[in-house]
């Protein structure tokens, strides 16, 4: 029972990082065209346009490479895994690889966070939206410690794959 619950959370969280990611992508190219127009065509343009476009694609940035770990989509050297000839090795191999990845992710999700929480702390304010910064650093440690469970997630699996003698074949997070 537990494990359909966490599967139906999995399945509208990977929805709601979807329609998310599709959302702000559409609303920050429509700004930003509106922007270029207002600039270039009436001779003017929004101050506040270029602060909200850089860190919503902070934002973008984040959710996207979270994305992009469920989808099994980064680049990666391949050269190497490519190499080995024995399964057992190489699902033992992205394991490491993986766990490296999401250890490396959790030390740039506590340093996000510590910057999070001192900009909560002083209560510093974007220079021209004057909006409390804290919000727009939020996402960096967020969904970094989203990876890295990814990251997690597929080492296990990768492990599962090696001790059950599996032949290789790239994992996905389903």
């Amino acid at each position: 029972m537990l494990l359909k619950i966490l599967r139906w959370f999995t399945r509208v969280l990977s929805s709601l990082e979807e329609w998310t990611l599709v959302s702000v992508l559409l609303i920050l190219a429509f700004l930003t065209a509106i922007q270029v127009f207002c600039r270039y065509v009436l001779g003017f343009s929004f101050t506040w346009m270029e602060e909200l476009a850089r860190y919503v694609g902070v934002f973008v940035t984040f959710l996207g490479a979270a994305l992009g770990v469920k989808y099994g989509v980064h680049f990666s050297m391949d050269l190497l895994y490519e190499r080995v000839t024995n399964d057992r090795f190489r699902h033992a191999l992205r394991a490491v690889v993986h766990v490296l990845s999401a250890l490396l992710l959790i030390v740039i999700g506590w340093y996000g966070w510590v910057q999070a929480e001192k900009l909560f702390k002083f209560g510093a304010l974007t220079s021209v939206l004057q909006v409390r910064k804290f919000w727009f650093y939020v996402p960096i440690p967020l969904f970094s410690f989203l990876m890295a469970w990814r990251f997690f997630h597929l080492a296990t699996k990768h492990l599962a794959s090696f001790f059950r003698g599996e032949p290789y074949k790239p994992i996905v997070i389903d």
